[in-house]
């Protein structure tokens, strides 16, 4: 059964490719182009989402300062950050509590795998 997937990501062409991917592998997902906005939805039901897929950059908000805030009102979700390569940030997302990552341009193959591994670590 698919799970339930908050994808935050502020380019809206982005959002849509990735959405169709997760609806190809039969998950139900929720697009917000501002993390604002995704910050709103999360908030209000905290417990309906399985795992929450977001860009390190967005207009609004960062994608560190938004991980921060998700997690502390549930610090159980799994965060998997989409990023260009930036050693740096990606140290900070670690310390954060993001585990997992995605370059990118991301794979349909990549982006799979690295969300079947975050949901089963999570489970």
């Amino acid at each position: 059964m698919g799970k339930r997937i908050l994808f935050v990501d502020g380019d809206q062409t982005i959002a849509e490719k990735v959405n169709t991917m997760l609806e190809e592998m039969g998950h139900l997902v929720r697009i917000e182009t501002s993390g604002m906005d995704a910050l709103a939805v999360f908030s209000t039901n905290p417990g309906g989402y399985d795992l929450i897929i977001m860009d390190l950059g967005m207009p609004d908000i960062s994608g560190l300062l938004l991980a921060e805030k998700l997690l502390r009102m549930r610090g159980d979700i799994p965060i998997l950050l989409l990023s260009g390569p930036d050693g740096e940030k990606l140290s900070r997302a670690r310390e954060t509590g993001i585990r997992w990552f995605g370059m990118k341009p991301i794979s349909i193959i990549a982006l799979a795998e690295t969300v079947r591994s975050a949901l089963a670590e999570a489970a």
